[in-house]
C-alpha cells in the first residue's frame, strides 16, 4: 500500500491562475433577478427625481420617499443582483451545479413579493405585512446561504478554501443578522442596551458593510482584474484581508446593539478598515498594471465611499463635537455609501449583465453556454458609459449632496444639494439608457437573420 496525502493534489497558484485564464472568466446567465434589479434602478431613479423636486417644494412632500429611495437601490436592486449572480459565480468557482430553474423561479417570486409587502407595511403603517415580508426575505436569504454552503461541502477542499467563497458565505450570513434586527427596529420595539438607534446602526452595518460590501468585495477581487486585462496584484493580500473583514464585521454589528461603541464597535471598525486598506491597495495596484477604462475607473473610485461613514465614526463614538447634529451626519454619511459606492457598482454590474447572451434557464454554474457568452466581463470591447470627466462629476456630486445634508440649516445648502442631485440624476439616467441600449444590441446580434 502507498499512503497518499490529499494535500499533494492541490494545484499550485500558477496552475490555478492558468485555469482561470483558460475558462475566460465566470459565465453568467441573465436571470429574472437581474431584470428586476435593473427595474429597481429605474424606480430608484424616478424616486430620486421626485426627492429632488421635493427639496425645492415643487411637489408635495411624501414621508417615505427617502427611505424607499435608499432601500429600492440597496435592498432592491443590489439584493436582486446578488441573488442572481452569487450562486452562479460560486458554482463556477467550486465547479458544482447551481440552483435548479424551478428553485430560482420560486425564490424570485418570493423575494419580490416579500420586498413589496415589507415596503408597503413600512410605508403605510401595517406591521403585520412588514413582518410577513421581512420574514420571507429572511428565509430566502437562509436559502441563499444554504445553497453556497452545500456547494462548499461537495467541492474539493482547496476550492472551498478560496477567500472569495468565504466572502460569499459570510455575506448572506451577516444579512440574516441585519434582517433580524429590522424586526426590532419597526414592528417589535426591542429593548436592547444600545436602544433604538443602536439597533438601527447595527442593521445598517450588517446590511451595508456586511451583506452588500462583502459580496461586492469577494466578486471584485475576482472580476476587477478582467476589467483592466491584468492579473490580481496579490493573492496573498487577498487571503490576509478576508479574516480581517470577518473579524471586523462581527463587532461592527454587535457593538451598537450592546451600546458599546467605544470598545466593541471601535475594534470592529479598525479590523474592517484594515482589511479594506489591503483590498484597496490590491485593487489600485491591479488597476495601474492594466489598461484603464471608464467602467473600471468608476468602480475603482466608488470603493472610496464605502468607508465614507467610517470617517465620521470616531467623532460620534468618542463624542467629539463637530458642530453638526448627529442625525444630519448619519444621513449625509449614508448617502455617501448609497450614492457613492452602492449605486455605481449596481449600475456597472447591470451594464455587464445586460450584455450576457445567456438567458434563464441557461447554465447556472455550468459550462453549457460557454460557446455563446464571453463571461460576465468580456475579454475585449468592455462596455463603458462613463469616462474620467463623468466619474469626476459623479463623485463631486456625491460630495455636494452629502455636504448639503450636513448643513441643512444654511441658506446655500439647498443650492449645493440641488445641483449635486441634478448632475447625479443626469448621469444616472444616461447610464440606464445605455444599459437598455446594450441589451437591445445583444438581443439583435443573437436573433437569427
Amino acid at each position: 500500500m502507498t499512503d497518499t496525502n490529499p494535500r499533494e493534489s492541490r494545484p499550485t497558484d500558477t496552475e490555478q491562475r492558468s485555469a482561470r485564464r483558460s475558462t475566460g472568466g465566470p459565465s453568467l446567465s441573465m436571470t429574472p433577478f437581474h431584470v428586476a434589479g435593473i427595474g429597481f434602478l429605474f424606480v430608484g431613479f424616478a424616486l430620486a427625481v421626485y426627492q429632488g423636486l421635493q427639496q425645492f417644494e415643487f411637489v408635495s412632500a411624501v414621508s417615505w420617499i427617502t427611505w424607499t429611495h435608499i432601500h429600492f437601490v440597496t435592498i432592491g436592486a443590489f439584493t436582486q443582483l446578488v441573488f442572481g449572480t452569487l450562486p452562479q459565480l460560486a458554482a463556477r468557482k467550486l465547479e458544482r451545479p447551481g440552483p435548479s430553474t424551478p428553485a430560482l423561479g420560486v425564490v424570485f417570486l418570493g423575494l419580490n413579493g416579500a420586498l413589496l409587502l415589507a415596503w408597503y407595511g413600512r410605508a403605510y403603517g401595517e406591521p403585520l405585512l412588514f413582518d410577513v415580508g421581512l420574514g420571507t426575505i429572511w428565509l430566502l436569504t437562509a436559502w441563499l446561504f444554504a445553497v453556497v454552503f452545500a456547494m462548499v461541502l461537495r467541492s474539493e477542499g482547496w476550492r472551498a478554501r478560496n477567500p472569495t467563497i468565504g466572502f460569499y458565505l459570510l455575506s448572506p450570513f451577516v444579512y440574516l443578522i441585519g434582517l433580524t434586527f429590522a424586526f426590532g427596529l419597526y414592528s417589535r420595539g426591542w429593548d436592547v442596551p444600545g436602544g433604538w438607534y443602536g439597533l438601527r446602526e447595527a442593521h445598517v452595518h450588517a446590511n451595508a458593510w456586511g451583506f452588500l460590501g462583502l459580496a461586492a468585495i469577494g466578486t471584485l477581487y475576482d472580476l476587477f482584474p478582467r476589467f483592466v486585462g491584468a492579473e490580481l496584484y496579490s493573492d496573498r493580500l487577498k487571503r490576509i484581508s478576508f479574516p480581517l473583514f470577518a473579524l471586523g464585521i462581527v463587532p461592527l454589528v454587535v457593538g451598537p446593539v450592546l451600546g458599546m461603541g467605544k470598545t466593541v464597535t471601535a475594534v470592529g471598525l479598525v479590523l474592517y478598515a484594515a482589511g479594506y486598506v489591503l483590498y484597496m491597495y490590491t485593487i489600485v495596484r491591479t488597476y495601474r498594471a492594466g489598461t484603464p477604462n471608464g467602467t473600471a475607473l468608476s468602480v475603482l473610485v466608488a470603493q472610496v465611499w464605502i468607508l465614507g461613514p467610517a470617517s465620521f465614526a470616531p467623532f460620534i463614538l468618542f463624542g467629539v463635537p463637530l458642530g453638526i447634529p448627529e442625525p444630519w451626519i448619519e444621513t449625509g454619511a449614508l448617502h455617501f455609501f448609497f450614492l457613492g459606492w452602492a449605486l455605481p457598482i449596481a449600475l456597472a454590474g447591470s451594464l455587464l449583465v445586460a450584455r450576457s447572451l445567456e438567458w434563464f434557464p441557461g447554465a447556472a454554474g455550468g459550462d453549457g453556454g460557454e460557446g455563446r457568452t464571453e463571461g460576465l466581463v468580456p475579454a475585449t470591447h468592455l462596455p463603458s458609459v462613463v469616462g474620467p470627466r463623468s466619474v469626476l462629476a459623479w463623485n463631486l456630486a456625491v460630495l455636494a449632496i452629502g455636504i448639503g445634508f450636513f448643513y441643512q440649516d444654511q441658506s446655500w445648502s439647498a443650492l449645493l444639494h440641488g445641483s449635486g442631485f441634478a448632475v447625479l440624476l443626469g448621469l444616472w439616467g444616461y447610464y440606464l439608457f445605455k444599459i437598455v441600449e446594450q441589451r437591445w444590441a445583444v438581443r439583435a446580434r443573437a436573433s437569427p437573420a
